[in-house]
């Protein structure tokens, strides 16, 4: 399955390649290539919209929700099996699935491994003649080639970690599901980890995979103040 989803994503990156090549003069700061990864990561983030609007109104639901969920967080705080079920009930008959807000997270995470695919063997699942893959330019500022990880060590890394926290940090923040001490904790934790691990493996990785990770956390961020501000109108609405 990996190996398919890098031939395909693959084949999008080289032909987005061509056709940025064929505009006119390459910059002397940013590759066509970064150019064309660039675009293929936003082309297969939008492609996911529609699962984004399912998870804004999932959002959006269980923030109508959130009153009831309370009550009942009260009612039987002292009766934690008997709480499960109330919630279990009570999503039940408002047809809300907790666990569907992950969905468009599963989805990239094996996009990701094909990206890494991509990096490792890019000859084999986007520029199948190697002669001409070794001739293209594939520098990004200060950056020589993004086949290489960041040559600074550090600065990549860095730029990852922050947006990986910011957009980790910006989510958990819109999250209306509702939050028990132990979860909130985890959450915090994973705040936490979560840019700390990334750090480490841009030190590693392609640059050109890093860079695809720091614009996806970019695009979250702007896709979560846009699905706030609908959540928002709605309750302006409803109020």
């Amino acid at each position: 399955m990996i190996n398919a989803l890098a031939s395909f994503f693959g084949t999008i990156l080289r032909g987005i390649y061509g056709f940025v090549a064929g505009i006119g003069a390459e910059p002397a700061a940013v590759s066509y290539y970064a150019i064309a990864l660039i675009i293929t990561t936003l082309l297969f983030r939008f492609a996911l919209l529609p699962l984004n609007l399912f998870q804004t109104k999932n959002q959006l639901k269980m923030a109508k929700l959130q009153p009831e969920m309370q009550k009942i967080q009260k009612k039987y705080e002292k009766d934690p099996q008997l709480l499960a079920q109330k919630q279990s009930q009570l999503y039940k008959e408002a047809e809300f699935n907790p666990l569907s807000g992950c969905l468009p997270m599963l989805i990239q995470f094996p996009v990701l491994l094909a990206f890494y695919r991509i990096f490792m063997f890019p000859t084999k699942f986007a520029f199948t003649d190697p002669a001409f893959y070794a001739s293209i330019q594939k520098n990004f500022f200060f950056i020589p080639t993004l086949d290489h990880p960041d040559p600074t060590g550090m600065i990549m890394p860095i730029i990852a970690a922050f947006f990986t926290w910011l957009s980790t940090y910006i989510v958990q923040k819109s999250n209306n599901a509702p939050s028990t001490e132990s979860s909130d904790q985890m959450m915090r934790t994973m705040a936490i980890m979560m840019p700390v691990m990334i750090f480490f493996f841009a030190r590693k990785m392609a640059a050109g995979l890093v860079l695809y990770w720091i614009v996806g956390s970019i695009y979250t961020i702007f896709q979560q103040q846009v699905s706030n501000k609908i959540i928002e109108k709605e309750k302006e609405t409803e109020a």
